[in-house]
């Protein structure tokens, strides 16, 4: 007995009702996805990723550091490099009667390619050593623009925030130009640093061993106190004599306005204060006020009358 064939063929009917069903399942597993997906999150996360790569290069560096840091910035690499430097400049500062953390004050001359670096030790710096400089760009005088190859004159401050451990010259500080005198002549430029590798574009370079002894004891002047520390940078040393020799140079009215703040420190080893008054450098008679805290407040109490000045 032939039983009749099934048709195969769909009704609309229920091809509609096949339809809905299949769109309601993916719903309901969309739906699902995001759930989890959001829970997931929300269990593993507090913050959202970094936007950006970690920061490499002296300019990025100087361009998005972050000001609201009490400490300088480091990173194991840079810990590590001042832990190696540490027992020989331990030993020198020993040597000289010096401690490491005491607040620093550095000095540049271009012509003789040296970078001073004192420290504050019984109420007046002394030079702790004389640090020969790789090499420079430019030649004496002012740096004027971006690009122009050439290193600045004149007086810089480094705050912690301005310290590089992460530059690809070994280390670095930014030295802060342009600075207000700079801005008022319309000088441009940026990410001006101290920094190793003895190769300079635009900067002051260093050999590694020398910047990993400048980086550290920078470093522990901020780590002890110090809010930031003065850079003078000079075309050389402004004696009487350099001044007569370079008389002719277009330069030489710029360099007359340097001439005061190298004098100041000379005659006091106590760094000065410096302003910009109508477009020249002017010393005042008060002493730098970030020569350390700790060491600002024993000399006070040895002479309370100075407080009422």
């Amino acid at each position: 007995m032939l039983l009749p064939k099934r048709s195969s063929m769909l009704t609309p009917s229920s091809l509609s009702l096949t339809c809905l069903t299949c769109l309601i399942f993916l719903l309901a597993l969309c739906t699902a996805c995001t759930v989890l997906r959001a829970a997931s999150w929300a269990g593993t996360r507090t913050t959202p990723p970094p936007a950006s790569p970690a920061l490499t290069s002296d300019a990025q560096y100087s361009a998005h550091k972050e000001v609201s840091e009490v400490s300088p910035p480091t990173t194991p690499k840079a810990d590590y490099i001042m832990s190696q430097a540490m027992p020989r400049v331990k030993k020198e500062l020993t040597r000289k009667g010096l401690q490491l953390g005491q607040p620093v004050f550095m000095r540049i001359f271009k012509l003789s390619k040296q970078l001073e670096l004192w420290l504050y030790s019984r109420e007046k710096y002394k030079l702790f050593k004389t640090y020969p400089i790789c090499s420079y760009s430019g030649y004496i005088g002012p740096k004027l623009a971006e690009g122009d190859w050439q290193s600045p004159e004149g007086f810089y401050t480094v705050s912690g925030e301005q310290m590089n451990p992460k530059s690809r010259y070994h280390l670095s500080f930014n030295i802060g130009y342009p600075n207000r005198y700079d801005v008022i002549w319309n000088r441009t430029g940026s990410a001006i640093m101290v920094h190793g590798r003895c190769v300079s574009q635009g900067c002051f370079a260093m050999g590694n061993k020398q910047i990993e002894e400048i980086y550290l004891l920078a470093y522990q002047a901020f780590l002890k106190g110090q809010e930031q520390f003065s850079i003078h940078i000079f075309p050389f040393r402004m004696t009487r004599a350099n001044l007569l020799k370079y008389r002719q140079s277009p330069w030489y009215n710029f360099w007359s306005h340097l001439v005061m703040g190298y004098k100041a420190f000379e005659q006091t080893h106590l760094v000065p204060t410096i302003s910009t008054v109508e477009g020249k450098y002017v010393v005042k008679d008060k002493k730098d006020p970030w020569e350390g805290k700790r060491w600002v407040l024993m000399k006070k109490k040895k002479n309370p009358l100075k407080l009422k000045e």
